[in-house]
């Protein structure tokens, strides 16, 4: 058996929006179980049309990843090369347990990764939305065995509950509720004083200064790039609260009871086995008024890595998509091993 040990994978979910079977199929969950549309609106399925441009991203700037792990519903892009040896495509029924089967929640997707027995120990989760535009070294991510992170406070604001905005929110405050029942907070950074109060983390330190004095944690700073997480750690929550876990993977699509990847990376840092370092990256809410600029951010290389989250109607939609990807074709213009 080949030791895996040292190696680093990334896994990367994708949903074909316009996938006629797909979208009749989650129309059918909808109805049985009476789902309000707002909260699965179509714009988390906007079809960007520029995924070749992510694999072209991590083959060039990322180039020391042992292997990429799609995670599809079944449908797979026609340019993918499905061959190529740094590629493996895992559908949901590959891995998720069939009671959670069909499941449009990104989180049950997310949260059951360890049961992907190719997966390297250690492992990157991307989403298709997050782009690296400069060099990054696997130390960034992971060094000595352990992951990369910073171990930064935010609160939680609570927000009307019956926007998305508010499942979010219940979402994050599940991840707390989860991690406050098994960690101390004062314990936990007086164990690793260093790590929660480091330099490295910049004017951010600051969000932990002005919170130290809480005896339990009211949040953690998500940054919306791509994470460094473990395998064992996964395995670990589901351990520790299988009833728990279990009901948040029942829901079929965002719920009220769902447990984020956040809260995998939220164990990492109260135990301590973490590197400090600062994230680095641009999270982006694209619009008509600065779709612009973020095309020519993309082209100029500005920030190592960036998120484009996207809040526009259809009409916006097409002229933003073009501007964008006009920019990621000037950077990346040549295909990757990962296309036919």
């Amino acid at each position: 058996m080949n030791d895996k040990s040292n190696l680093v994978d990334i896994v990367i979910p994708w949903v074909d929006g316009s996938d006629p079977k797909w979208k009749e199929e989650k129309l059918i969950c909808l109805q049985k179980q009476n789902i309000e549309i707002k909260a699965n609106s179509d714009v988390r399925w906007f079809n960007w049309g520029n995924l070749q441009y992510w694999f072209r991203a991590v083959e060039r700037f990322m180039p020391w990843v042992h292997k990429i792990f799609f995670l599809t519903w079944g449908h797979v892009p026609v340019f993918l090369k499905q061959s190529c040896s740094k590629l493996q495509i895992v559908r949901h029924s590959d891995y998720i347990p069939q009671e959670y089967l069909p499941t449009f929640n990104s989180n049950t997707i997310e949260m059951n990764v360890h049961r992907i027995k190719e997966l390297s120990e250690n492992f990157i989760l991307f989403n298709d939305d997050v782009f690296p535009l400069q060099s990054i070294a696997e130390t960034y991510f992971f060094k000595d065995n352990r992951v990369c992170d910073e171990a930064v406070e935010n609160p939680i604001m609570p927000v009307d509950i019956g926007s998305i905005s508010g499942w979010s929110c219940r979402m994050k405050a599940n991840n707390i509720l989860f991690i406050n029942r098994h960690f101390c907070k004062r314990e936990v950074q007086k164990k690793n004083y260093d790590k929660w109060f480091c330099e490295a983390y910049g004017d951010l330190v600051h969000r932990n200064e002005g919170l130290h004095y809480w005896n339990n944690f009211c949040g953690f700073r998500d940054p919306h790039m791509a994470n460094a997480m473990k395998k064992e750690t996964l395995q670990k929550l589901w351990e520790t609260e299988p009833e728990t876990l279990h009901r948040a993977s029942m829901n079929r699509f965002r719920g009220e009871t769902d447990l984020s990847q956040y809260l995998i990376r939220y164990w990492q840092l109260c135990e301590g086995n973490f590197i400090p370092r600062r994230t680095l990256g641009k999270s982006f809410l694209v619009t008509s008024e600065n779709y612009k600029e973020i095309a020519d951010s993309i082209k100029n290389q500005e920030w190592q890595m960036v998120s484009l989250n996207e809040e526009c109607s259809w009409k916006e939609f097409e002229k933003i998509k073009s501007a964008i990807n006009q920019a990621f074709a000037k950077l990346l213009p040549e295909k990757s091993i990962f296309e036919v």
